[in-house]
């Protein structure tokens, strides 16, 4: 079964548009755009359901959930912690990998961008990893993640997803 190698790393933020706190989110949301399941296969139309919760201590954002592509379904789990100064770190796990990732980064009021601090091993390759993660109006956000080899200088975009809190 072949599973979206890349979605854990977007699901990392549930944030509703123009919050004034990033980490106050909760609840059920659900993902549909692109993803792709692997370094070098072509972006699929996906759709991904995650539940966010706020961790205890200030700032922590605990995400669970499941990306189905066509091809298949790997479930993700992912820890976000804020740190001083707009400062932002993560740690996120996918089946589809069998591999946490750490990733550190920075957030404004718009925007967090996060880049991994070690690599992400695909087929015994090494990738570096930027997740940005936008809120582009009051009732959604969207997730964008890009993959490039090692020391390479272009970045692949492997996931495109826009989120809705899920009714109900």
């Amino acid at each position: 079964m072949i599973r979206p190698l890349f979605a854990a790393a977007f699901i990392t933020l549930a944030l509703p548009a123009g919050a004034a706190d990033l980490f106050a989110v909760a609840g059920d949301w659900v993902g549909e755009g692109s993803l792709s399941t692997g370094a070098d296969k072509p972006m699929e139309r996906g759709r991904c359901k995650v539940g966010v919760e706020q961790a205890e201590g200030a700032g922590d954002v605990a995400v669970k959930g499941k990306c189905v592509v066509a091809a298949g379904a790997s479930d993700i789990s992912l820890r976000l912690v804020r740190g001083e100064n707009g400062k932002v770190r993560a740690g996120f796990w996918t089946a589809a990998t069998d591999q946490t990732v750490q990733l550190a980064g920075s957030e404004t009021a718009e925007l967090i961008e996060l880049f991994s601090t070690e690599p992400l091993m695909v087929d015994e390759k090494p990738y570096e990893t930027w997740v940005k993660i936008m809120a582009p109006d009051a009732g959604s956000f969207a997730i964008q993640q890009m993959l490039r080899p090692e020391g390479a200088e272009t970045w692949r975009m492997v996931v495109d997803m826009t989120y809705n809190q899920a009714e109900g």
